[in-house]
């Protein structure tokens, strides 16, 4: 299945066409239809992606990551969701609960200030 196909799929899952979606992303009338022929750009990939609610890998590939737990699909989908604001003030407050919690898998050493690494 091709991209073009996915999009279609996904558009009629979602009672939309492809149509509707170019004009409410802002594309030319008929672009989606090339991308079989033309390979898109990756900022009107992800436009698409985030519109349709699915992964770039599955637009891209008809794949996803399949060692995601229901409840890390969950955080990725919140993340993702969220605004340009939203999505650091996210990522601050899971590095701030990692951070505050002990794991099972690391010793109660806390890391330094400077460290980026969980």
């Amino acid at each position: 299945m091709s991209i073009v196909e996915r999009i279609k799929e996904k558009c009629k899952e979602q009672k939309t066409s492809m149509n509707a979606l170019e004009k409410l992303l802002g594309f030319g009338n008929g672009s989606i239809r090339l991308w079989d022929k033309k390979i898109p750009g990756s900022d009107k990939v992800i436009l698409v992606a985030r519109q349709l609610n699915v992964s770039i890998d599955w637009l891209l590939t008809g794949k996803e990551f399949s060692d995601l737990t229901l409840e890390e699909k969950k955080l990725v989908e919140l993340y993702r969701n969220t605004n340009d604001i939203g999505q650091p003030l996210t990522m601050k407050h899971a590095e701030d609960v990692q951070y505050a919690l002990p794991r099972s898998d690391q010793t109660q050493e806390q890391p330094s200030s400077n460290s980026q690494i969980g």
